[in-house]
């Protein structure tokens, strides 16, 4: 009883607004400080109010209005949430912000006034006393999503919560409607006091509710739900409205201080023709909260300067609006650094328009390290340090460059790469067909085989696993649905895997775009290979093939799906042709831009740190881009290269950009997404172990592998190295590049400063130090030796002053016979320092 008079005492007068008759204020986001609406207003030369003429038909119309002022500077500002607004006339109602709810039949006129500039704009409302039945589909299932009652976190898991159980953001409004209306005696809804529905008290706070407060009494979502349950729970007919299309108000805009905000408009246009304002039943999402945040009335307010995608959900489709926020730097002066190639051109003109200036060039010292690490994964030799820091050629980078593409090592190294995302383990694919999959991989890399070749191969592999080695994918992958996935991951960056169960909720991406891709591969079988050694049933290989017959049925509707790749046309597929084939042309395809994206993004990060889209693999488009042109430009270089991996790595590597130095300034010290310096990494586990091996000169043992196999070498990780397993090396579980951990912990810290790894080589008596004490150098010689194979370069004088004091020290103070021991114990302590050092463990 005390709740059912709180909750009379929170609607008092607000009663006719949730039945549409009347509308008061309802707190949206304003900003309050007089100072910063007058300076965001401005001296406007002209205002545009969107939409031109205000139409509210029938009492469940709304608006939201869009004012944007124009400057003389050319730029423009939204002025929607600091503009005034009078109405002329009774036939509607004004909340702050701009927004309008019809209150009577008529013509009226909403005066709009920014500073010196004013817009009327004409206010019609009609249909008033037309029945205008709340729609379950198109309103109360979006009030459902406003709130979050239908999350994933909430009553949208599969077993629900405390009883009460909906569907995932309303993808089953069928089933919604029962559990509303049915479940539980429908003791969540009460149509003869709708005030006393447990599914509004508990929304509104006025009982307990673990999810406390999803939206206010006076709300457009409570004026929906409320109005639906006095009419009777109805369930919309088989023929009612179903939403066709959606657009969002303003779309793309650049913004510049001190405009700060925007705010957006969202029209739904449905299958009857009609179309409505459905903002305040929209649910609003930014890409990074960091730089800007968006309210549930749809209003964007950055928080810096920057970039966001604002993903735009009503019902199930979803949009996404691209709004940049430019502001002034104190002292910034754009330097105009030359431009390499297209990859400066594109990256810098970012810069500019975001003041963000670019580091200075790295020097060659930490270029030839950054070259060696990032295309072979090892460390430059002190002979090749010194012939590289005397050649005088201008262009000596880029013949660098291109000598390291054509070592051996570039193709163990980049071959790891690939086998980590491809999942290539012993565990699914047997000993043997981990080492001809590497071997196959490694041949296609050294013999820099087209690209679109080499995922063809893939895709459309048959036969032994042990003799055509790209068979193994389908060993790997044992379903359609995994095999699906796998590859959308690898070639489209799109991770399909939310939509197995319900559609992406972050993606247009639907349950029948996920099973329709796994009916590529519903035909594809396996057997046992009968001359696998030990014969048939033996293990050992398999024998992949493709059946005559197969199907992919989509478990929610039961339609069997027709093979399809997501946003692509459905192919004809003639009787007795494998699916995979088509698959694969249509995969690499020019027409099909995501191959291309996916690949140089993929390629990008592994040079520079960090892809374009980031994560590598997680294309979509609430996660835009760094740099669109950029990665367009990148991939329509692929295309043209014919699928050349190592054009796209020279063209990178070739660039400015990639030869930046790691040291920041004052300008871009912040910056960590538009590659304006470059990014300092934890060199990966087998980079770091081939780096200590090389340092000291002791190479590492790996049991059932040759002396002097490097650990980029390895087929897999099941040698379980506990050195590599510290460092992350990943078990080639995932399909992803976020299986490699790269964080820093304390067990890594124990490895380097005390780990059997590092020690044990260390003192090792032929290691490097032993062999350079054995051919009687001096201590200069030995520091300089030391420094150019571990940091790759000549050490300072500071430097070279402080280890020689260190020598010295430790040699005087130890007993004549003992000298020698004492020396070689101060230069395992130099050597070990060294190790330790940032300059060695990271990239940079």
């Amino acid at each position: 009883m005390l709740a059912k008079t709180v909750v009379k005492c929170l609607i008092g007068t607000l009663s006719s607004i949730m039945m549409g008759s009347l509308v008061l204020a309802s707190g949206a986001d304003i900003p309050t400080s007089v100072s910063e609406r007058a300076e965001i207003l401005g001296t406007p030369t002209a205002i545009a109010v969107t939409p031109p003429t205000i139409k509210l038909i029938g009492p469940l119309a709304m608006q939201q209005v869009v004012v944007t002022g124009s400057y003389a500077d050319g730029s423009v500002r939204d002025l929607t949430p600091f503009a005034g607004y009078q109405l002329e006339g009774e036939q509607a109602a004004l909340l702050p912000g701009g927004f309008l709810l019809p209150k009577q039949d008529g013509q009226g006129t909403l005066v709009v006034t920014a500073n010196n500039r004013s817009v009327r704009v004409p206010v019609v409302v009609s249909g008033m006393n037309k029945r205008q039945p709340v729609s379950f589909r198109n309103d109360v299932i979006a009030a459902l999503n406003v709130g979050g009652c239908n999350q994933g976190a909430c009553h949208g898991t599969p077993s629900g919560k405390n009883g009460f159980r909906l569907s995932l953001r309303g993808y089953d409004p069928a089933d919604d409607y029962i559990q509303l209306s049915r479940d539980v005696q429908g003791r969540r809804t009460d149509r003869l006091d709708p005030d006393s529905s447990l599914i509004l008290l508990k929304a509104w706070g006025a009982v307990p509710h673990e999810g406390g407060v999803r939206f206010k009494p006076d709300s457009i979502p409570s004026r929906f739900i409320r109005r639906w349950l006095a009419e009777g729970l109805q369930d919309d007919p088989p023929d009612h409205a179903r939403l066709t299309e959606l657009t969002v108000v303003p779309g793309a805009r650049v913004l510049r201080y001190p405009a700060s905000y925007q705010q957006l408009a969202v029209i739904a246009r449905y299958s009857d023709g009609s179309t409505r304002d459905v903002t305040r039943l929209t649910v609003f999402s930014s890409s990074d909260s960091s730089v800007a945040e968006v309210s549930e009335h749809g209003l964007v307010e950055f928080q810096q300067a920057g970039e966001v995608a604002i993903l735009v959900r009503y019902l199930e489709e979803m949009k996404t609006v691209r709004l940049t926020y430019l502001e002034p730097k104190d002292g910034f002066v754009w330097k105009d650094p030359p431009a390499n190639n297209f990859v400066d051109t594109l990256t810098f003109a970012k810069l500019k328009m975001l003041n963000i200036q670019p580091s200075e060039l790295c020097t060659d010292e930490e270029f030839i390290r950054r070259a060696y690490l990032d295309l072979c994964g090892i460390l430059p030799t002190a002979e090749e340090v010194r012939k590289f820091l005397a050649n005088k050629d201008s262009d000596k980078r880029a013949q660098l460059i291109d000598a390291l593409l054509e070592r051996p090592e570039y193709a163990d190294f980049w071959t790891l790469k690939w086998c980590d995302v491809l999942r290539s383990s012993r565990k699914s694919i047997q000993v043997k067909g981990v080492h001809v999959y590497q071997q196959w991989l490694r041949n296609h890399l050294i013999a820099n085989t087209r690209f679109d070749q080499i995922v063809t191969e893939l895709l459309t592999a048959s036969g032994s696993t042990f003799s055509n080695p790209p068979a193994n994918y389908y060993r790997i992958s044992r379903d359609p649905q995994t095999l699906a996935e796998s590859t959308a991951q690898l070639f489209f960056g799109i991770r399909m895997q939310c939509a197995k169960c319900h559609n992406h909720p972050f993606e247009r991406w639907t349950q029948d775009d996920y099973y329709s891709m796994a009916a590529f591969f519903a035909r594809v079988k396996r057997k046992k290979d009968p001359l696998a050694p030990g014969g048939k049933g033996a293990p050992g290989s398999e024998i992949i093939y493709s059946d005559r017959s197969g199907e992919v049925v989509q478990p929610r509707s039961k339609k069997t799906m027709a093979p399809k790749i997501m946003g692509l046309p459905a192919p004809q597929i003639p009787e007795g042709v494998d699916r995979r084939e088509v698959l694969a042309r249509m995969v690499v395809s020019k027409e099909n831009t995501c191959f291309a994206k996916s690949v140089v993004n993929r390629i990008w990060y592994h040079l520079i740190g960090r892809g374009i889209v980031e994560p590598v693999d997680d294309f979509r488009e609430s996660n835009p881009p760094a740099n669109d042109a950029l990665l367009t430009a990148l991939a329509e270089e692929f295309v043209k290269s014919n699928y050349d991996i190592k054009h796209i790595i020279r063209t990178i590597m070739n660039s400015r950009t990639y030869q930046l130095s790691a040291q920041t300034n004052r300008f871009n010290e912040k910056d960590e997404k538009y590659f304006s310096h470059a990014v300092t990494r934890l060199l990966t586990a087998e980079q770091l172990l081939d780096a200590i091996c090389f340092a000291t000169g002791v190479p590492e043992k790996f049991p059932g592998m040759p002396l002097g196999t490097r650990a980029v070498q390895l087929p897999d990780g099941e040698i379980n190295h506990p050195f590599l397993k510290t460092f992350g090396q990943p078990g080639r579980e995932l399909a992803c590049e976020c299986e490699r951990e790269s964080d820093s912990n304390l067990a890594q810290a124990l490895q380097l400063i005390n780990g059997p790894t590092v020690n044990n080589k260390m003192r090792a008596e032929n290691n490097r130090i032993g062999q350079l004490l054995s051919q009687n150098r001096t201590d200069q010689q030995i520091l300089t030796e030391l420094y150019l194979n571990t940091l790759s370069r000549f050490p300072t004088e500071a430097e070279t002053k402080a280890v020689l004091v260190h020598i010295k020290k430790q040699i005087e103070s130890a007993a004549a016979s003992d000298k020698p021991a004492a020396r070689r114990k101060a230069w395992e302590d130099a050597l070990w320092a060294l190790i330790n050092s940032k300059e060695f463990l990271f990239r940079h």
